[in-house]
């Protein structure tokens, strides 16, 4: 196996599980968000709070081609990587990150989600949406679209 990406909600998962699932398999580890952090030196909220969405997505897009290019190019071992809540939804990255490895959606219940984040405000202040319900249902049509689902 080649690439391998978790999506899914934001909380549901996909960092711990795939640090965990990378680790056992021994592949490389990446965190799309932690990725964008360490290159802009900015935390993805604080990101889209001072920059917008727009850039945030654009940013993100092309850290996720960049791990893919550099991937092919180096002829890396296996890679997981996690992504953001976001980043199957926008642009073309979903079938981008289809036609270049294997995409899991971590389905995890919004019960569960709702709950993580109820305990660590402080993780996801984007947390305040309104109704985060909504943006979950918009999403999940997003990560169904994935090879495969995992329910951790």
């Amino acid at each position: 196996m080649g690439l391998i990406f978790y999506i899914g909600f934001m909380a549901s998962g996909k960092s711990t599980l795939g640090a965990a699932d990378a680790a056992r398999d021994g592949y490389k580890f990446t965190d799309l968000d932690q990725k964008l952090w360490d290159n802009t030196g900015i935390p993805p909220w604080q990101y889209i709070t001072e920059k917008g969405e727009e850039a945030f997505r654009i940013a993100e897009r092309d850290i996720l081609h960049w791990i893919v290019e550099e991937w092919h190019r180096e002829g890396q071992p296996p890679q997981l990587v996690a992504c953001g809540g976001g980043t199957p939804c926008a642009f073309d990255n979903m079938e981008f990150m289809k036609s270049n490895g294997q995409v899991i959606f971590i389905d995890t219940p919004l019960s569960t989600i709702l709950e993580r984040i109820r305990n660590n405000p402080h993780r996801w202040p984007l947390a305040g949406i309104s109704n985060l319900e909504s943006l979950y249902l918009e999403r999940r049509k997003w990560y169904e679209k994935a090879h495969e689902r995992k329910v951790p």
